[in-house]
């Protein structure tokens, strides 16, 4: 007798389906199936099939059919993972992905799958329909309902009231006089008016219980029982009145709160923790267009883009609130339309539609090219014979996709071309500066890396994964550390501990360690129950009694190298001067073949993600730090390595000797400005702002340290507005804004002390 539980179960969970079918979700993530929750013929029998129709070039069209195979999804769908013994369905976020997929696993569970597959032996057979393998099905399933109702219960059952909530109080909002109930929209801009912090709006909720209460004057209170009505006099005075009363009241009692994601850098200038707010209506105003990019970490969690001046809602925040202004949403219930909003034109500057593609192209194949001209530098060095093209294999994996590429690649693939280009002429200038520094402290360095040492104080174990000349943080006031003279001039390791050692050490596992090497001793070399040690990275040699780092790292500490270091230094040198070669005729815009800077800056207007933004923007800043000169280059990097430790003597005075040697190096003019404003000698950073955007009127980080300059001096705050709004023009993501907004503020609070 057939066994009616899974057709069941089966048709439980599509009713589901078909009931939630037009709610969003967050996302399911994906689901791996292992026999014998389903059959491993079925798989063996699906594998072959995606086989074939993959060969043949057969791709599933709804329009072209009007059957589809019940497993269309595990089929055609290219982000399902297919092996003997094992099925890989991905994330799903919707209710159709979701019924899709369940009708693909019944397929795989149910006889008719595994009935015409020849070859197959009846025990095999068997086997797949087996009474043990029908209850981890069933169990499957049940699991499935659970999580199903789950699903619905904390979430979805929720977000279809708050969409029925938002749509009837939008609705009421179109029949009420003079100004709406509810003037913000989801993915709006706002600023609050005391503190003074912007935000974007990512959900709302109107109070009608509230609204509809009787007013105070209303209301019976224990002073009084009796209720007083109007006068003769008074009835005839409201009947004349042009505004019910009545309804106004009920407009303005309506109590509308709004979720606001909250701009990080305006909370940190506001000495706020707060990055996600509740603000009434009445505490929230708009903001100016160059205002409207906001810095929050959250954003991506609920907002595709940014486009034009405003936020867009991702496909749940469209769903909860369809009817506010920037929603792509639909609304079905009824016979009403969305309310229409009049919306302002902006003009923000960004660049046409026809330029940014035209920019998109250009910037595609001139990277392109720029691979190509980097892999023909090395060819030779990376030939297969050469023992050192191990080294470079994964170093050169993604420069030699991008030379791959053709500029009829799809536009967002621009930024993600721009940011492989930028990590790798960072790697390559990492790469060759941590050797160099490296190499220079060697001498003083006792262990190295890989190897097993034990703390002599707290008697753990654990494996040197990486050091340091001096300690990157101070720690004159750490414990273990009084017997030690000048501890902030010893080497410091970075040590993974085993696990057990830090138990009884501490009574608790710890991941990472930070030790003087004065506390540090060699001893019995075994391996450790160790953590987060990546295979790649890290190769537990039991002869040698250490782990073997790859030989990456290895040379960018000065280890020795199985391979010729030598010649893997030349070959990373010849690398980084064809790519400052190709960046410096991207700078001066001599050759067409590559891109030029007005692409880069139109890629950078245009951008609608600050992930985009940051990586035409870094792109940007390493192009300006480029010199025909090397040593100059290089000199730079030292200057900036003083910078960031704190050391402004020691930096003032290499960007002051860059500076003479090539007073045209607009980068080194913008780094001394820096360093003087960090040292407060504001006049000299003016002038050394102001020497690099006479080199380059384009560089906003001169402009930005201008605006800074004029901030801190009480008469300037004109001068500092200005100077920001220039910046926000070339970089419009800038983290200046949250600086415009304030000298804003200031500027308005000036007026009304002089008004008053």
């Amino acid at each position: 007798m057939e066994n009616r539980v899974p057709r069941t179960l089966y048709r439980q969970l599509l009713s589901w389906c078909r009931r939630y079918q037009d709610v969003p979700f967050d996302g399911v993530p994906p689901l791996t199936l292992t026999p014998p929750q389903v059959s491993p013929l079925a798989l063996r029998r699906l594998k072959s099939m995606r086989t074939f129709l993959d060969s043949n070039g057969i791709k599933f069209s709804s329009r072209s059919v009007k059957w589809r195979h019940p497993a269309h999804f595990a089929l055609y769908n290219a982000n399902v993972s297919v092996d003997d013994d094992m099925i890989v369905f991905p994330a799903v976020d919707n209710a159709s992905e979701l019924r899709d997929v369940i009708r693909s696993v019944y397929w795989l569970n149910n006889v008719n799958a595994t009935s015409n597959i020849d070859g197959v032996s009846s025990s095999e057979r068997e086997t797949g329909s087996s009474s043990i393998a029908a209850k981890e099905q069933i169990s499957l399933a049940f699991d499935a309902i659970k999580s199903c109702n789950q699903l619905s219960s904390s979430e979805l059952d929720s977000r279809r009231k708050k969409r029925l909530a938002s749509i009837e109080a939008r609705r009421n909002q179109k029949n009420e006089i003079d100004a709406p109930l509810i003037q913000y929209h989801v993915g709006q801009v706002v600023s609050q008016k005391k503190k003074g912090w912007r935000g974007v709006v990512v959900g709302w909720n109107a109070d009608t219980e509230k609204a509809n209460e009787p007013s105070f004057h209303n209301r019976l209170t224990s002073l009084t029982t009796k209720e007083y009505s109007l006068s003769e006099q008074n009835k005839d005075q409201s009947e004349n009145y042009p505004i019910d009363i009545r309804k106004e009241n009920k407009a303005l009692k309506v109590n509308v709160k709004y979720t606001i994601l909250v701009d990080v850098n305006d909370a940190a200038l506001l000495k706020s923790s707060k990055i996600v707010s509740l603000e009434s209506q009445d505490d929230l105003v708009s903001v100016e267009p160059c205002l409207h990019r906001i810095h929050n970490n959250l954003i991506n969690q609920y907002f595709t883009k940014f486009e034009n001046d405003h936020f867009v809602p991702n496909n749940v925040l469209s769903y909860v609130y369809p009817m506010d202004r920037y929603t792509k949403c639909e609304v079905s219930e009824g016979t009403d339309k969305p309310v229409s909003f009049a919306i302002d034109e902006v003009a923000t500057g960004v660049p046409s539609s026809a330029d940014v593609n035209a920019s998109c192209r250009s910037v595609i194949r001139g990277v392109s090219n720029i691979s190509k001209r980097l892999m023909s530098s090395i060819e030779r060095d990376i030939s297969d014979e050469n023992p050192n093209c191990n080294f470079f294999e994964y170093l050169l994996s993604g420069i030699s996709t991008l030379a791959k590429m053709n500029e009829d690649q799809p536009a967002p693939s621009v930024y993600s071309t721009i940011s492989a280009l930028y990590h790798f002429h960072v790697k390559v200038n990492s790469l060759l500066w941590s050797r160099k520094i490296h190499l220079k402290h060697k001498p003083k360095i006792e262990f190295s890396l890989g190897q097993i040492v034990r703390h002599k104080l707290y008697d753990y174990r654990g494996v040197i994964i990486a050091w340091d000349p001096k300690p990157h943080v101070d720690v004159s006031h750490w414990d273990g550390l009084q017997h030690v003279e000048n501890p902030q001039n010893q080497p410091f390791y970075h040590i993974r501990p085993d696990e057990n050692d830090c138990i009884r050490a501490f009574g608790g596992p710890r991941s990472f360690r930070y030790v003087c090497q004065d506390n540090l001793e060699s001893c019995e070399a075994t391996e450790l129950q160790v953590d987060d040690l990546s295979p790649r990275e890290w190769r537990w040699d039991k002869g040698k009694g250490s782990y073997i780092p790859s030989d990456e790292m290895r040379f960018l500490y000065g280890e020795e190298l199985e391979a010729d270091e030598e010649m893997i230094e030349r070959s990373l040198q010849k690398l980084r001067d064809a790519l400052s070669e190709c960046l410096l005729i991207v700078r001066d815009g001599v050759n067409h073949e590559y891109f030029t800077m007005d692409d880069l800056f139109r890629l950078l207007q245009s951008a609608d993600t600050l992930e985009n933004a940051t990586a035409v923007q870094d792109t940007i800043k390493e192009i300006w730090k480029e010199n025909s000169d090397s040593e100059l280059r290089s000199s730079l990097d030292t200057g900036i390595a003083h910078l960031l430790e704190g050391n402004f003597d020691e930096a003032l005075s290499t960007f002051t000797k860059i500076t003479k040697a090539d007073p045209s190096y607009g980068e080194a003019w913008n780094k001394k400005a820096t360093v003087h404003y960090m040292m407060g000698h504001m006049q000299e950073s003016l002038e050394a702002a102001r020497r690099a955007l006479e080199i380059d009127p384009r560089n906003f980080q001169a402009l930005a340290g201008i605006g800074l300059v004029e901030m801190d001096s009480s008469s300037s705050v004109e001068k500092a507005v200005d100077a920001f709004r220039q910046c926000l023009a070339l970089n419009p993501w800038s983290m200046v804004s949250a600086r415009l907004a304030l000298c804003l503020r200031k500027m308005d609070r000036c007026k009304d002390n002089n008004g008053e």
